[in-house]
């Protein structure tokens, strides 16, 4: 499934299906909501069975739920929830209240601004170019984080047994506080103070923040060249 921001006041959907016959669609609307349902009742394969095209309308609120499919959402701004139980989300070009999560499968947010939250259990985590109030976590997953954090980003990563991967832009500001209970700490950083379980200290005028927490996941933190 792909949802694309698009034109004030028009939803528009087109797809394709392998199994016209064993696929279930509908649309609702009540008040102001348009509820879009497709349910697939054949044999799983390794081929998505229905991909869908969705354009909606920017600064809507946008739901999106799946079971096992994939969630792509691209030029997006406004309130947005994509949630799947195994299937991997993307966010790419977002801006808003964003929250994107899936138990067992992957989750990528780039290039996207705001109050963001990123939540699973054992897939793979990634931020790349994500700014604002960001919050991830996740209990066997690993978290990787690339970018640059600006003055006023406040961006937290928590992890019980998976590790962190964090890659900072070298003009990034921000106050560093990383810790582990029993995890490897690497803050391969000049500048700042560190242990095998623990580091801090300050990049630039220090506006920012990054903090990091795991239970026994390892860290690792350094700055690209």
């Amino acid at each position: 499934m792909t949802v694309r921001g698009g034109e004030e006041g028009q939803v528009s959907v087109a797809g394709q299906t392998l199994s016209p016959d064993q696929t279930e669609y509908s649309v609702t609307t009540v008040n102001d909501q348009i509820q879009i349902v497709v349910n697939y009742t054949g044999k799983r394969s390794s081929d998505p069975p229905v991909h869908l095209e969705i354009s909606v309308p920017n600064n809507a609120a946008l739901t999106i739920e799946t079971d096992s499919a994939s969630i792509a959402v691209r030029d997006y701004s406004g309130e947005l929830e994509a949630a799947s139980v195994s299937g991997d989300v993307l966010i790419e070009d977002a801006q808003g209240a964003i929250t994107a999560r899936s138990n067992r499968g992957d989750v990528t947010v780039k290039n996207s601004a705001g109050i963001i939250s990123v939540v699973g259990n054992y897939g793979l985590l990634t931020l790349d170019g994500a700014n604002g109030d960001i919050g991830v976590s996740t209990i066997m997953g690993t978290i990787n984080f690339t970018g640059l954090i600006h003055a006023g980003d406040n961006v937290r990563l928590e992890t019980d047994h998976g590790p962190v991967d964090v890659t900072l832009e070298a003009d990034s500001t921000l106050t560093l506080a990383a810790q582990s209970t029993s995890g490897d700490m690497a803050c391969m950083v000049s500048g700042v103070n560190s242990s095998t379980r623990w580091c801090d200290g300050q990049f630039g005028t220090g506006d920012g923040a990054l903090q990091i927490r795991t239970v026994s996941g390892a860290v690792w933190i350094r700055t690209m060249p």
